[in-house]
């Protein structure tokens, strides 16, 4: 609609004085084809269906109507692509807000992913610690164990007398 509106209707339709009256007459009838050329492409204009400073009323009257008729198509159009327009923005809003959404989810779910690492960290650690004291602990309870036996063995070594022979 704005390039309809920056159209200079005023220069299609002025005639310039010098122009003779014959000549005035083929110039306006070539603006009026380029006119009726923008307004409706589909229809190919006839020698009688251009109206011209000649032709009648009812001709230019049509040709108005022509006009308003796509005027009125041209904002129809324009009124459609607004609607298509808003739709796109609202469309493009509601997917900003799904993936603002999702990355805030997905911070989330990495929060909780490094929580739960850490606490397995933590844990792994701990039964680590714990391992490494209970080997520890086996290593002195098998040394004590040793000392006691030698213990036992020094000392009670005369439960098993050397055998003599007879």
């Amino acid at each position: 609609m704005d390039k309809l509106k920056k159209l200079p209707w005023d220069e299609i339709l002025a005639v310039k004085t010098e122009i003779g009256p014959s000549e005035r007459a083929d110039l306006s009838d070539n603006h009026l084809n380029s006119v009726l050329r923008l307004i409706n492409p589909a229809d190919k204009p006839t020698p009688g269906s251009v109206p011209t400073r000649k032709s009648s009323p009812e001709e230019w009257a049509q040709l108005i109507d022509r006009v308003r008729s796509a005027a009125t198509r041209v904002r129809e159009v324009e009124s459609e692509a607004h609607e298509q327009e808003l739709r796109v923005q609202e469309l493009l809003e509601r997917v900003r807000e799904d993936i603002t959404g999702a990355n805030e989810r997905v911070r989330a779910a990495e929060a909780q992913t490094r929580e739960i690492q850490a606490r397995a960290d933590a844990l792994l650690k701990a039964a680590d610690e714990r391992v490494r004291a209970a080997e520890e602990r086996a290593r002195l309870a098998e040394e004590w164990l040793g000392r006691v036996y030698d213990t036992i063995a020094s000392e009670f070594a005369f439960a098993h007398p050397e055998k003599h022979s007879a």
